[in-house]
């Protein structure tokens, strides 16, 4: 059989969070930019993936959710629930949570943020945000692909939108042989993906992206 080609934003927030837009308003845009599914990724909720699943889209609609950690950010896809005491959960919790329910974990926008190698290395994450669109220097994304060799798993790449306009301005490419979450997620651990996009226009990563590259150094 044959694969498919399909263009994934994995990384996208809703007014249901810290985004602009409303999930009617996201998956518009989507359409507008050709992309053929995306995870809206809230900050510790899923309201934003109910919302976009009861609407009529013929886009793939992922679950996700992104969490704070003591080790960076946490993109978790492919699950409908949250973990227990989201707020607070650990690192290792977190992935070994989202390994046994068979969820897919990234670390997101990594390169904009302190390395913690030792638990990374120790408990690998399925793939790393090599390419983040509200990032706001391209050397970033070097930075990134520099840590997922180090780490030796997969990359991706996602918007990060925080308004429907730059939805879809950094995504990955799957390969599959059906347009479903789970053959989404597998082609991903499998190496079957790859990121493509670009950098969000400088007013977007002015706002966004400087706040991340304060987490290097504070």
């Amino acid at each position: 059989m044959s694969l498919m080609r399909l263009k994934i934003d994995l990384h996208v927030h809703s007014y249901y969070s810290d985004g602009l837009g409303t999930p009617e308003d996201i998956l518009e845009h989507a359409m507008k930019k050709s992309i053929n599914g995306l995870a809206i990724t809230d900050h510790s909720t899923l309201e934003g993936y109910f919302r976009a699943r009861e609407l009529d889209s013929d886009l793939l609609i992922i679950p996700g959710f992104e969490v704070a950690t003591e080790a960076g950010h946490i993109l978790v896809l492919g699950l409908d629930k949250l973990p227990p005491k989201v707020e607070t959960i650990k690192y290792n919790e977190l992935v070994m949570w989202s390994k046994n329910l068979g969820g897919l974990t990234v670390l997101a926008h990594p390169a904009v943020s302190r390395f913690h190698l030792e638990q990374w290395l120790y408990l690998k994450p399925d793939a790393v945000e090599v390419m983040n669109a509200l990032y706001p220097l391209r050397y970033f994304v070097g930075r990134g692909l520099r840590l997922c060799e180090r780490l030796g798993i997969p990359s991706v790449g996602g918007s990060d939108a925080h308004s429907p306009h730059t939805v879809g301005n950094a995504y990955t490419v799957v390969e599959v042989q059906n347009v479903s979450s789970d053959d989404v997620l597998k082609a991903i651990r499998s190496g079957n993906a790859w990121y493509e996009g670009g950098l969000s226009p400088l007013s977007s990563r002015l706002r966004i992206g400087l706040g991340y590259v304060k987490n290097m150094f504070f």
